[in-house]
């Protein structure tokens, strides 16, 4: 989430603070009554040779709409089927850790801060080759930290928390305000060459920061899944201008990033995936 803020928001900002398918056509719907006591109902996909096109369509019709036939279907399921098999405690290399550091590197590596390292350094090269400035995977590190307390440490620019009179003593020590600003104007996390066109049917809207994303949720994976879970929307807040920034009215913080988060009872997220709008989009009936 920080990742995302950090990308997507613009370092001109002095106010900077890092804190759907397809409509369906449901019809035809198929009742019976004599099952009302049957459990919920799924959907039956209709294969394509179905759809028929409208009348009087020429040789570039438009793209029917897909038709769902729902059916009532008996859901019951054996005991065994529903007992729950997996582990109720942490991994071991979990719970051996010793220090908040420690449970952070497990989930963010350091070969991911190395990576970003690497990255930005490349577009600092790239930006201007007579440029002698670069970052250290120390740098990166404590710029985490510093967001990380910003995050916690609300005050209404970033070059306050170096202020004389009110700044964050742990922050003024650690980096001086004019590396943080740098670092905030390079930061990168991908290769822009490689980046494809907006125009490309493979484009990805995440690709700058695509490689975080896969790495944290390759990490997150490798612990064990609790008993009981939930898939749920999370909004990270932004002031950036951007075309992913949603807006939700029930949520606390209402403008922002849409991330749909697969978590556990105890907080824990094990997956989570930014809304990206139409790129999100199951184009197979039969993947529903």
């Amino acid at each position: 989430i920080v990742m995302l803020s950090l990308c997507c928001g613009s370092r001109q900002n002095p106010d900077f603070d890092p804190t759907d398918l397809d409509d369906l056509c449901f019809e035809n719907i198929i009742e019976d009554d004599e099952c009302e006591d049957s459990l919920p109902i799924l959907p039956m996909a209709v294969s394509e040779s179905n759809v028929q096109s409208a009348p009087g369509s020429s040789g570039n019709r438009k793209k029917s709409k897909i038709s769902v036939l729902w059916k009532k279907k008996n859901l019951s399921l054996k005991e065994h089927q529903l007992r729950f098999t997996g582990g109720e405690t942490l991994d071991s290399n979990i719970l051996d850790l010793d220090s908040p550091a420690q449970f952070f590197f497990q989930i963010f590596p350091k070969e991911v801060i190395k990576y970003i390292s690497e990255q930005t350094n490349l577009y600092i090269v790239a930006k201007d080759p007579s440029n002698a400035f670069s970052i250290s995977e120390i740098d990166i590190q404590q710029f985490i930290g510093i967001v990380y307390i910003m995050s916690l440490v609300h005050l209404p620019r970033v070059t306050k928390h170096s202020n004389n009179c009110i700044s964050t003593t742990l922050i003024k020590e650690t980096m001086p305000v004019n590396t943080f600003e740098k670092i905030r104007q390079f930061l990168h996390f991908n290769d822009n060459s490689q980046m494809l066109p907006r125009s490309h049917p493979d484009h990805d809207r995440l690709y700058k920061i695509r490689p975080v994303i896969l790495k944290l949720n390759e990490s997150s994976q490798k612990i064990a899944l609790e008993k009981y879970l939930c898939v749920d929307e999370q909004i990270c807040s932004t002031k950036a201008r951007h075309n992913l920034k949603r807006y939700n009215a029930k949520k606390p913080n209402k403008w922002g990033y849409k991330i749909l988060v697969l978590c556990g009872v105890s907080g824990f997220a094990y997956n989570f995936e930014v809304e990206t709008g139409a790129e999100n989009i199951v184009d197979q009936v039969n993947q529903i």
